[in-house]
């Protein structure tokens, strides 16, 4: 796959702490966590429960672990623009990736850090009038390339694929990777609600930056869809 220069971005020897594990990685496995319980009283009484999400790899062995840290009240009296801190950690329970999301009114945006309190990556919004449309950056706020998703209300009984495509319009077409939720997948990890593909040698920096990624699209649009 050709990729970019703006996308080619080769692991760094730098390499955040605990983060190795991306080094070689093409693709990963999302699983949401959700007891029938808090699903039911959810849809009966309103009340949010902590987002809990687990991360495979694709044999199926888990990689992460993904836990909203939120008050209970937050949960209940906030909507779609509210704040939110997301913890990382992986098969030691250290938390090795912290996933800020500030409040915000109008786009939204998504800090990255690894270790927790230094920043690796951001994630943001571009406002369009219908299309989910989001820039992913690396540590210094420079553009990496962008994620472009499909009309979440149109949607059905399909994949519904968020494509990490260049910087540069005319290289729409070679996508460089994506993120999706699939309709229905099967092996080792059947039941995934997203799976995330990017380049093996993709900077691990920019690796944590789409699990980012996916937890901001999954926030904002099937969480506030559901």
């Amino acid at each position: 796959m050709e990729l970019s220069e703006a996308t080619t971005m080769i692991s760094s020897f730098h390499c955040p702490s605990h983060l190795e594990t991306l080094t070689r990685m093409d693709q990963l496995f999302i699983f949401k966590e959700e007891t029938m319980e808090e699903c039911l009283a959810e849809a009966c009484c309103g009340i949010k429960p902590i987002k809990k999400y687990n991360v495979k790899d694709d044999t199926g062995n888990k990689v992460f672990s993904i836990v909203e840290d939120s008050e209970s009240c937050e949960r209940q009296c906030f909507d779609i623009a509210s704040s939110f801190i997301m913890n990382v950690t992986d098969h030691s329970n250290q938390e090795v990736i912290r996933l800020v999301h500030p409040f915000c009114c109008c786009s939204h945006e998504l800090e990255v850090q690894s270790p927790p309190g230094t920043a690796i990556g951001y994630v943001r919004q571009n406002w369009h009038v219908c299309l989910p449309k989001l820039t992913v950056e690396n540590e210094q706020g420079e553009p990496a390339f962008k994620i472009e998703g499909p009309c979440i209300l149109c949607t059905c009984c399909t994949d519904e694929n968020f494509e990490l495509v260049s910087l540069n319009g005319a290289e729409k077409d070679r996508s460089i990777g994506k993120i999706f939720k699939p309709f229905s997948y099967s092996g080792s990890n059947a039941g995934a609600d997203f799976v995330l593909r990017f380049p093996s040698h993709l900077d691990v920096k920019m690796k944590a930056a789409v699990l980012g990624a996916c937890m901001l699209i999954d926030w904002m649009y099937y969480e506030k869809r559901k």
